[in-house]
C-alpha cells in the first residue's frame, strides 16, 4: 500500500507539470481532463491522510459541504464573492454549481492548514494563516481561470468581494474543523498547495511573455 500511494504521488507531479506545460501549448487537449485530475489530486491527498477515522472524513466532508454552499450562495445571489458563473471545465454542475468544487474548497483549506501546522499549533493563528494562504492561492487562479472554462465574473476580472469572500469562508471552515484536520501528512499537503502554484503560476507567466 505504501509503494502504491508513493507511485501515485508521483504520478500526480507528472500530471501537474505535463498539465503545467500542455495548457500553454495545447489547451484544447488538456482541459477536458480537469475534473480528472482534482479527483487524482484529492484521492492522492487522502491516501496519505488518517481517513481511518472517522472524525477525519467528517470534517473533510463538512467543509465540502461548506465550500459547496458557499459557491451555491454565491453563484446565486453574488453576496459570497460577487457577480459570477460556471463555465463548463469543472465538469457536472448542481443549480449552476460544479459538483467538484467542493473537493477543491476541502483540498485547499485542508492542505493549508496542515502546511501552517507544520511550524505553528494556534486553534486561531493557524486557521488565519492557512486561510491568507489559500487566498493568495486564489490570487493566482483568478488570473487563469477564465481562460481556462473554470468561472467568469460579470465585471470581467475578481474584486476585492471574491478575495474578502474566499478569505471568511476559508477562515470559517479552517477554524471550525481544526481540531480534527489539523493532522496528517504536512508534506504532501505543501507539495500538493506547490503543485496548484506551479500550474496556475506556468499559465501565468505564459500569458505575459512576448510572442
Amino acid at each position: 500500500m505504501k509503494s502504491l500511494r508513493t507511485l501515485l504521488f508521483y504520478f500526480l507531479i507528472l500530471v501537474y507539470v505535463s498539465g503545467s506545460i500542455g495548457m500553454v501549448v495545447h489547451p484544447s487537449f488538456f482541459l477536458p481532463f480537469t475534473p480528472l485530475s482534482l479527483l487524482l489530486t484529492c484521492t492522492v491527498f487522502l491516501l496519505f491522510q488518517p481517513v481511518q477515522q472517522s472524525h477525519y472524513l467528517l470534517a473533510f466532508a463538512g467543509v465540502a459541504l461548506l465550500g459547496f454552499l458557499s459557491e451555491w450562495i454565491g453563484v446565486n445571489t453574488g453576496l459570497v464573492f460577487g457577480d459570477y458563473w460556471y463555465g463548463e471545465a469543472l465538469g457536472p454542475k448542481i443549480q449552476g454549481v460544479p459538483v467538484l468544487i467542493s473537493l477543491n474548497w476541502a483540498l485547499l483549506i485542508t492542505a493549508g492548514l496542515l502546511t501552517v501546522a507544520s511550524f505553528l499549533t494556534h486553534p486561531v493563528f493557524t486557521p488565519l494563516l492557512a486561510s491568507l494562504l489559500i487566498t493568495g492561492i486564489d490570487f493566482l487562479m483568478e488570473q487563469c481561470v477564465s481562460q481556462l472554462d473554470y468561472w467568469y465574473f460579470n465585471e470581467g476580472v475578481a474584486g476585492l468581494h471574491n478575495y474578502l469572500g474566499w478569505f471568511l469562508v476559508s477562515f470559517l471552515g479552517a477554524l471550525v474543523f481544526y481540531k480534527p484536520l489539523n493532522k496528517g501528512d504536512f508534506r504532501v499537503a505543501v507539495s500538493i498547495l506547490l503543485l496548484q502554484v506551479l500550474f496556475f503560476g506556468t499559465i501565468f507567466i505564459s500569458n505575459r511573455l512576448p510572442l
